[in-house]
């Protein structure tokens, strides 16, 4: 485990790698890898040609959980292209090994980043209980979406996840059979970093606003990758009190008009969300 922190002391990437408990693990990563590959298999006649080839690479992917944004006017459950993707998505996110992932994943967040976590608790809960019909798809995750990466080589090319919360963290777990010195790197474009990415091991990072991608791996070698993330549509929201801005515009102009004043010094705010490495043990207790 390791953190990268910014010149204030910030921890703005969390390499989480894996539990302690490796023999178990290894079985859990085993057994997502596979339960993945066996989608992508069944799914090989539905997907198009946009399916597996994308801004994020060329590969298949599946998506669960709860959304906001695209055009919508409420939060929804996210969908796939067809009927056959959706229900597979929902599968897989009932598979207890990658329910396991996905909380561990959650807990290296409240771990690393407890005011973020808690920022993300608290809206999450309140968006889900303002209409329970929006289904979380993990049980121990704070995360309110996901997405399979069901290869057989998700090796993503340099992007931003714009429509995640700018100031927010995706979790990414590496999975497949593949030499990760030979490849399957992660890479932070802006930061210039370049860092071994394991199968079984997780990074948190702030995908909305550094660039990111991976290295190729060898061929006849496979890499899979389950990432989970907030869209940042939802914060939005929530702050408008649920409700778009075209609809609070309507109800309630002051309110707009204030929240619209607070925008220049929003940046500050988001940046109090990150804790300092060397205040993590305070951070911890008062959250």
């Amino acid at each position: 485990m390791a953190t990268i922190v910014d010149r204030e002391d910030r921890i703005i990437v969390y390499l989480a790698g894996q539990p302690r408990t490796e023999d178990s693990w290894k079985k859990d990563i085993s057994d997502a890898n596979r339960a993945m590959g066996e989608a992508a298999y069944e799914l090989r006649n539905d997907f198009s040609r946009g399916d597996v080839a994308h801004r994020r690479g060329k590969f298949a992917n599946l998506r669960v959980g709860v959304t906001f944004g695209g055009g919508g006017k409420v939060p929804s459950n996210v969908g796939n292209r067809t009927d056959a993707q959706t229900k597979a998505a929902a599968m897989l996110s009932r598979r207890p090994s990658l329910q396991r992932i996905a909380g561990f994943a959650s807990s290296a967040f409240a771990l690393a980043a407890p005011r973020l976590f808690g920022h993300y608790y608290e809206t999450v809960e309140a968006v889900c209980g303002y209409n329970p019909k929006l289904q979380r798809p993990f049980e121990k995750s704070v995360f309110p979406a996901a997405t399979f990466n069901l290869g057989p080589q998700a090796v993503t090319v340099k992007h931003r996840d714009h429509a995640n919360i700018p100031y927010g963290w995706c979790a990414i777990t590496a999975l497949g059979d593949f030499d990760p010195k030979l490849g399957g790197h992660l890479y932070l474009w802006e930061l210039k970093i370049v860092v071994e990415f394991p199968p079984g091991s997780t990074v948190l990072i702030p995908s909305s606003i550094i660039s990111h991608g991976n290295t190729p791996i060898q061929k006849g070698e496979t890499r899979r990758s389950f990432t989970q993330y907030c869209a940042g549509g939802l914060m939005r929201w929530r702050a408008y009190g649920f409700r778009t801005e075209e609809t609070l515009e309507r109800e309630d102009p002051a309110l707009l008009a204030s929240i619209r004043a607070e925008a220049e010094g929003r940046w500050q705010a988001a940046l109090g969300y990150f804790s300092k490495y060397g205040e993590l043990s305070k951070d911890h207790a008062s959250a």
